[in-house]
């Protein structure tokens, strides 16, 4: 935070510098009444972009800039990351991994997205419904050691796919990761496992389902089911699957 404190400081500095030059010998009204701070600042930019034009300066590129600067700021000030385990606190206390953020139309405030094990849609939450999640519990296979939730889901998919045509040795030892895969799902996420069980069977994935799903889902579940080669499927940093992305208005958003 002490990063955001200097950023503030110098801003203000800079905004209040051109309020003297720009109303000479008038008290100062800076954060005392918003319209005027909001006016200010329009008049600042557009002084701004004045100073580009006759520099032959591109305003809008610098403008650009600015905001993927902010943003990326904004992330490295959030106090949590991509591939954070965390616990949802305003959902029964449900775990899950972050696979994105987003900022909300005003950029005051930071929404992460979390994926959940077994559950068809992600959760939109902000920093205060967050806490961090315990770890999760190491857990080897056939295929190797499982270290996170979302490769623990890929494994378990990919593992259902190959059961109906596994033969008797290779399906005893699927049947008996399957099993692991899912307590350990089931106990770390808090989602039961009759309802892991129903969202990642491969009925639910069949082509009506994905037809039925958002385009930006069917195109981020066209790689599902991962087969199982020699080891377990890599861990994917963003959403995946067929489930729906959220709004920014926070909450889970369903499957149709």
């Amino acid at each position: 935070m002490h990063h955001t404190a200097r950023r503030m400081k110098l801003a203000t500095h800079a905004l209040t510098a051109y309020e003297q030059q720009a109303f000479p010998g008038q008290p100062p009204l800076l954060q005392r009444d918003t319209l005027y701070t909001e006016a200010l600042l329009a008049a600042l930019v557009c002084d701004l972009e004045h100073y580009a034009a006759y520099h032959g300066i591109n305003f809008s590129a610098v403008l650009g800039n600015g905001r993927e600067i902010n943003a990326q700021e904004t992330a490295e000030d959030a106090p949590f990351k991509v591939g954070d385990q965390v616990r949802l606190t305003r959902q029964s206390d449900l775990c899950g991994t972050i696979v994105a953020w987003q900022n909300t139309a005003s950029d005051t405030e930071t929404i992460f997205i979390v994926e959940v094990p077994g559950l068809s849609y992600l959760h939109a939450e902000t920093a205060a419904n967050l806490t961090p999640a315990p770890p999760f519990p190491p857990t080897n296979t056939s295929f190797g050691p499982i270290t996170d939730a979302s490769q623990a889901e890929q494994t378990y998919i990919s593992i259902m796919a190959q059961l109906p045509k596994a033969l008797v040795p290779t399906r005893r030892a699927l049947e008996q990761d399957r099993e692991l895969l899912l307590s350990t799902l089931s106990s770390w996420s808090g989602v039961p496992e009759t309802r892991i069980q129903d969202e990642l069977h491969p009925m639910r994935r069949s082509a009506p389902y994905q037809e039925s799903a958002s385009r930006e889902a069917k195109a981020a579940s066209a790689d599902f089911p991962a087969p199982i080669t020699r080891e377990a499927p890599t861990p994917r940093n963003e959403p995946g699957r067929t489930k729906q992305p959220p709004s920014s208005s926070g909450g889970p958003i369903n499957s149709p």
